[in-house]
């Protein structure tokens, strides 16, 4: 397991020839930019390369898909690839499709991600935690010279990852170094315009609706209001037609509130309740709750599962992790 810079990143992607490309379940924006990016660059080089993404792309990022996906991972032929490039995904499990069995993949593979919990699990790992994006390592492999030009759709996959990973330079990873670095990319021709558009200024009036309603009955507050959470009923999600999949910013919503330090989305999942948490505070790491609820992330950005059999067990278990972290100072 060998830890690498983006000099000896892109040195592999120059050696290989035939690439899979996988990221995480439930790609959000970097993960989708990042990979719509390599798979593109590396056709660009001459390369063959295939992308096997989770499951469909969401709606509001159709768009910027350069084609050659799959969405299984059954039937994989292993003989059509000789390289294997995880994206965004600290662990490997978690890649792709649960269809795989990753401790028989045939292929040497190379890690890029910026997860602080990163497993470090390929041969090749280059982890950055100190970037602000996947995208942003991606574009430092781009500039070493991995093979082929960086042509303005690129530049702008990379500033879509950017961009949703930064929370349009919002978010506390929002550096000096991160914004020159998507001055680069808007120098060699991304479309600000369009990723701005599509992202943010383009929401189906039913999901507003749905957010209303979400906001009207279902937020809930506790620790003196420092903690608030929706939990998002599926008839709610049905009564909409909503596919939670495009609601990528609703937890912004609840970040918005005056008062509160961390905030979460809950939702009931098969083995209890899946829980997606943002801080608005560097002092409380919603990172440590989320690695005692089977899950992981930054410090400031994490997920994880309450296993508990009800809505208010879980609620309790929720408020007892965030009470411990708030009160710790």
């Amino acid at each position: 397991m060998n830890k690498i810079n983006p000099e000896e990143a892109a040195g592999l992607l120059r050696k290989y020839d035939n690439f899979l490309i996988a990221t995480h379940e439930n790609p959000d924006g970097d993960a989708l930019g990042s990979s719509f990016a390599m798979l593109e660059y590396l056709l660009l080089a001459g390369k063959k390369a295939e992308l096997l993404l989770p499951e469909a792309i969401p709606e509001k990022y159709r768009d910027f898909s350069p084609g050659a996906c799959r969405n299984y991972a059954s039937g994989l032929d292993w003989a059509n690839y000789d390289f294997i490039i995880y994206l965004d995904t600290p662990i490997q499990k978690r890649a792709a499709l649960s269809e795989l069995d990753f401790a028989n993949i045939p292929l040497p593979g190379l890690n890029i991600d910026h997860h602080p919990d990163n497993m470090n699990y390929a041969k090749w790992n280059l982890v950055m935690p100190e970037a602000a994006a996947a995208a942003e390592i991606i574009f430092m492999i781009f500039k070493a010279g991995a093979g082929a030009k960086i042509t303005p759709n690129i530049a702008g996959l990379l500033l879509l990852g950017i961009i949703m990973d930064t929370g349009c330079f919002r978010f506390d990873n929002t550096s000096p170094k991160i914004m020159r670095r998507a001055a680069e990319l808007l120098e060699l021709g991304a479309d600000y315009h369009h990723i701005i558009s599509e992202m943010f200024f383009s929401v189906p009036l039913t999901q507003i609706e749905f957010q209303a309603e979400l906001v009207s009955h279902h937020l809930k507050r506790a620790c003196g209001g420092r903690l608030a959470w929706f939990y998002v009923p599926p008839e709610l999600i049905k009564k909409y037609n909503v596919n939670m999949r495009n609601t990528e910013g609703l937890i912004e919503t609840l970040r918005a509130v005056q008062d509160t330090e961390i905030v979460v989305i809950m939702q009931k999942h098969e083995l209890g309740f899946k829980v997606s948490m943002r801080s608005k505070n560097p002092e409380f790491s919603v990172g440590s709750i989320a690695r005692k609820l089977n899950g992981g992330g930054h410090e400031m950005a994490a997920g994880g599962l309450i296993r508990a059999a009800t809505l208010a067990e879980a609620e309790g278990i929720l408020i007892e992790h965030a009470e411990g972290v708030l009160n710790a100072l």
